[in-house]
């Protein structure tokens, strides 16, 4: 009998010790390497995937540390399949920092994304375009699987757009000159089927006006009359009533700014294949 119990008793201590090793490691993989001392503003590194050493963690810290002027920063790596990688993100970021003023970088090797998504003060900085072009621009580091160096310059390109400085945006450049494209394709057509500035509808005009002079003119006015009644058709009115649009005000769920629009309760965010 005493041994049943010694047994049991072992048994259950063994229980206990797992369980409180699982809670420790847990709570030391998401303790944060350093904390603010002015801001109390943190830096997290969660690399599930092992994409970093451990020297390359301490050196990322310390690089992500000035951002924690602005708000808490985080380095997420997982291979977790995500629909949409932006909410996925938000989601993490929300699990670490609640509402605070925070932003993450992931890295998502399921779905080959390089993602950044901020709430906050961060966010008024880091805006969609700006995510975009930040994962853009250093999708080529992950292509290499060069994975330090990759967030290493996200997190760097982060910073200089804090600090009100400007970064290179190959893709929001591109996009003018497309837009600019179009619109010079528009302007082209307008002129080409314009009666005034076509060279050859002035030809046809002056060919008609010359016709007109050869065959004879209209001396007098031209006076029209109807006969019979007329009927007035008046389409009905339909009046549409405005409601008021949805919000995340709540943040209780992100869906309807799940592709990343700016949102002033969830945050905004883009990212890159790569």
């Amino acid at each position: 009998m005493k041994t049943k119990l010694l047994k049991a008793a072992a048994c259950l201590l063994l229980t206990l010790l797992l369980v409180c090793g699982a809670t420790l490691c847990i709570g030391a993989a998401e303790a944060p390497l350093f904390v603010n001392p002015d801001t109390g503003y943190q830096v997290l590194i969660l690399d599930e995937l092992d994409l970093l050493s451990d020297e390359e963690e301490k050196q990322l810290a310390q690089d992500m540390e000035p951002l924690t002027a602005y708000g808490s920063i985080a380095f997420w790596t997982t291979g977790e399949a995500a629909s949409n990688e932006i909410e996925q993100a938000r989601l993490k970021r929300r699990e670490l920092f609640q509402m605070e003023s925070a932003g993450i970088f992931a890295i998502n090797m399921n779905i080959r994304k390089l993602t950044i998504q901020c709430q906050g003060d961060i966010n008024k900085e880091i805006t969609d375009s700006i995510s975009r072009s930040i994962t853009n621009n250093v999708s080529r580091y992950a292509t290499s699987k060069d994975y330090y160096r990759c967030a290493k310059e996200a997190f760097s390109q982060m910073l200089t757009v804090c600090e009100k400085n400007h970064i290179s945006e190959p893709l929001k450049i591109s996009g003018y000159i497309v837009i600019a494209l179009m619109l010079g394709l528009i302007i082209a057509l307008a002129v080409a089927f314009s009666k005034r500035q076509n060279p050859l509808r002035q030809l046809e005009a002056e060919s008609n006006s010359k016709r007109y002079q050869v065959n004879g003119s209209i001396t007098g006015p031209v006076q029209v009359h109807f006969t019979g009644a007329s009927t007035v058709y008046r389409p009905p009115v339909t009046h549409v009533s405005s409601g008021s649009g949805s919000s995340c005000s709540s943040c209780s769920s992100c869906s309807s700014c799940s592709s990343g629009s700016s949102c002033s309760s969830c945050g905004s965010g883009g990212s890159s294949s790569f």
